[in-house]
This record gives C-alpha cells, sequence and structure tokens, in this order.
C-alpha cells in the first residue's frame, strides 16, 4: 500500500514513521512525506511524526482497494503539566526542586553554578557589580591623575566603565562561540547536515548567515519551534546561494 504524509498546508512530511501494528513492520516517509507498506484489509497503522500529533488508522475496504493512504498531520502544541507545590519554596529554583536531606557546600555551589547558567543573556549582562568583584569599582583617582594614565609608582588606573565594556564583550564573544554548538545539540547533526543538506565545512557560515533573522533573540527566549520554522526556510536560500557561487 501506498500513501503520503501531509501537513495542513499539504506539504509532504520527511521522516513520519509509519508502522503496521497488525504485523509490527515500519517505514519512513521521504523527502515527499511518500511512503510504502505492506498491509491488508482489517490492519490498524500508525503514523507519527516528532514535531505533530500521531494519528492511528485502520485499513478498511476503500482503502485497501485503492492501496493509496493520505493522512494529514497537525502541529503538536507542548502543553506543561499542571504540578502542586507541597513545601516552602526559597526562591530559587535549583534548591527548590533538590530533594536531598543533607546539602553539603559541593551541593551548595553545583546548584548556585546551575542557577546562574539559567539565567537568561539580558539578565546577565544586566547584572551590578557584587562585593566580590571589588577590582572591578571605580577607582579612586586624586589630584594630579587621570583614568587611563600612569600613577605614583607607575600603576595604570582604568576606568570603571572600559572594565564593565571588557566584561560585557567577554560575556558577547563566549555567546557566540557556543551559540552553534547549542543549535546542534538542540537539533542534532541528522537536522543540519541530512534534513537541510548544509555542508559540514559550511555549518558556522550558515548559522552566522541565519542570524540577521533573529534566531538569537529567538534562543534567548527559548522559543525552539520559531528557530525551526526560520532554519527550514533559510536553508532554501542559503543553498541557492552557495549554488549561485560556484
Amino acid at each position: 500500500m501506498n500513501g503520503v504524509i501531509i501537513n495542513q498546508s499539504s506539504k509532504g512530511l520527511i521522516n513520519s514513521h509509519i508502522i503496521n501494528l497488525t504485523t509490527n513492520q515500519g517505514t519512513v516517509s521521504d523527502d515527499n512525506g511518500k511512503f510504502t507498506i505492506q498491509a491488508k484489509k482489517g490492519d490498524w497503522v500508525q503514523i507519527t511524526n516528532i514535531q505533530f500529533l500521531g494519528k492511528k488508522i485502520r485499513v478498511t475496504n476503500g482503502i485497501f482497494k485503492a492501496r493509496f493512504l493520505r493522512v494529514y498531520l497537525l502541529p503538536k502544541t507542548n502543553l506543561l503539566e499542571e504540578v502542586e507545590i507541597k513545601k516552602k519554596l526559597k526562591g530559587v529554583l535549583s534548591f527548590d526542586t533538590a530533594n536531598k536531606q543533607k546539602d553539603t557546600i559541593k551541593d551548595q555551589m553545583k546548584s548556585i553554578v546551575n542557577y546562574i547558567m539559567g539565567l537568561g543573556f539580558d539578565n546577565i549582562m544586566n547584572m551590578g557589580i557584587g562585593k566580590d568583584e571589588r577590582h572591578l569599582q571605580k577607582p579612586t583617582v586624586t589630584p594630579g591623575q587621570l583614568p587611563g594614565f600612569k600613577g605614583v609608582g607607575g600603576s595604570v588606573l582604568i576606568p570603571y566603565a572600559d572594565l564593565k565594556k571588557k566584561r560585557a564583550d567577554r560575556k558577547f564573544i563566549s555567546f557566540k562561540e557556543k551559540f552553534p554548538k547549542e543549535l546542534k545539540k538542540i537539533f542534532g547533526e541528522h537536522f543540519f547536515f541530512e534534513r537541510l543538506k548544509i555542508p559540514e565545512e559550511k555549518y558556522y557560515h550558515f548559522i552566522e548567515y541565519c542570524t540577521s533573522l533573529g534566531i538569537e533573540e529567538l534562543y534567548k527566549d527559548k522559543k525552539h519551534l520559531d528557530i525551526l520554522k526560520i532554519l527550514l526556510k533559510a536553508s532554501e536560500s542559503y543553498l541557492h546561494l552557495l549554488e549561485k557561487s560556484k
């Protein structure tokens, strides 16, 4: 039996899984959403796709005679399950979700690090100078000395604003270096190199190409589905540019 898996826009869905639950045989749809599977009248066929709601369809007499199955899948909306809070919270997620009887210094430090790693990029950029960062405080300028010029003993006074800018620059560079790697973790190498057909040596160039489309801001807001839509659409124009540059 032949068939096709499509979305609401009648576009074929690649890598949809089709399983005959009666015979326990399965297959995967091609780039155009088409597939072929052995089935007879009365068999149950299950169709799933990671981004869409799955379906179970029984092979009726009409489907069996036509030997063709057309399946529409609707986009999946991820909803969080309702939870009941039964304990007093401290206001820090890593602390509140901990389930340990004894909290050692090592555990506390690990929780603090995890909490900081979970902060948004904008929150980190706007963090103030804490007491443990005295070396970043505004230096005291004595009469006759100007920030940025040598003082007594040849020491150099660096403006506070410059230190804050360097700190912001380091965070910006760190984000730029990690961002492509984080996208690869989220969507997988198979998505970029097999599904989108982006050459491996052009991966970082492709991500930079998509940056102007706002994917960095979407990543900071954890809007992964919106990033996915942009990558799918941008890959077509990007590959076209590569072909023209040959």
